[in-house]
């Protein structure tokens, strides 16, 4: 009896916390009024660096949680001037009353290491343990959104974690195919990009090049227990064919999830406002708020 009633009672006082969809009055919409909380994790002994967004400068409720994936670097070069990387993404989100998390993957931005595939799950399992661990954050209401290689990364992640409440895939491969050549014409490109630095990596080559078919995703997306997924693609994906996006929502789990194609979408659909704006609708009826 005594124990049924405090776990009622702590039910109630974590119901009481659970952040609800601010007004306009309680929270700010100036990125200057946010608290950006940087933070880091240790991978395979790899440094990765990542920030939190929270909604406030001084954050006292439970906040849902949105983990953002990046793609693979298209190139080395720096980031050009009208691209607002991925730091808006997460300024819109926080704007939303969520709490907005951005990393930097291994082998990228700041974070150490060299690029290997079946390593990035490895930097988004630890960076998902972080976060279901901070404060202000509510656990039962973190979210996955990927970008190309990024989604694959979290797919794999999320068939693993019954943690994960949703899941978004944007621009994702079902597989990787279209790496059927070289493999040391691969890591040759890679170096290029400034992604793998280290020059005698990877030691094993053939190891490296098989963690693209142990994170197909097409393998790993009908295991995912969360609540809810979202796959969107550009049906003019000069990168990645749109049947991708198709394969993998008939292999996801039924009733479930839903696929978005946009017309004239190319790959990089971070910068296509429609896009964002089917993300933002996806999660915050998930959250059971009202987007306007």
């Amino acid at each position: 009896m005594e124990g049924n009633l405090i776990r009622t009672l702590f039910g109630k006082l974590i119901d009481a916390l659970r952040f609800r969809r601010p007004s306009p009055q309680t929270e700010s919409d100036s990125p200057r009024d946010r608290m950006k909380q940087a933070f880091s994790v240790v991978s395979d002994g790899i440094t990765i660096r990542g920030r939190i967004f929270f909604p406030v400068a001084e954050p006292c409720k439970m906040y849902p949680g949105l983990i953002i994936c990046h793609g693979i670097p298209g190139s080395g070069d720096p980031r050009p001037s009208d691209d607002p990387g991925y730091e808006a993404i997460a300024e819109e989100f926080a704007s939303l009353g969520i709490a907005a998390v951005i990393f930097n993957f291994r082998g990228c931005g700041d974070s150490g290491g060299d690029f290997e595939m079946m390593g990035w799950t490895r930097d988004l399992e630890a960076v998902v343990g972080k976060i279901l661990d901070t404060p202000f954050i509510d656990p039962t209401r973190v979210s996955l959104l990927g970008f190309s290689g990024g989604g694959a990364a979290a797919i794999r992640v999320a068939a693993d974690n019954s943690d994960i409440y949703g899941l978004a895939a944007i621009g994702t491969p079902a597989h990787f195919d279209i790496f059927d050549e070289d493999p040391s014409e691969i890591v040759s490109d890679f170096k290029e990009r400034g992604i793998i630095k280290d020059p005698g990596f990877p030691p094993d080559i053939d190891r490296w090049t098989r963690s693209f078919v142990e994170i197909e995703p097409r393998r790993w997306i009908g295991h995912f227990e969360g609540k809810r997924v979202l796959i969107v693609h550009g049906d003019q994906d000069e990168l990645i064919p749109v049947e991708h996006a198709h394969e993998l929502f008939e292999r996801a789990p039924a009733g479930v999830a839903k696929i978005s194609v946009i017309p004239g979408g190319v790959h990089r659909l971070r910068l296509d406002p429609r896009c964002n704006e089917i993300v933002k609708k996806w999660l915050l009826e998930g959250l059971g708020w009202k987007s306007d």
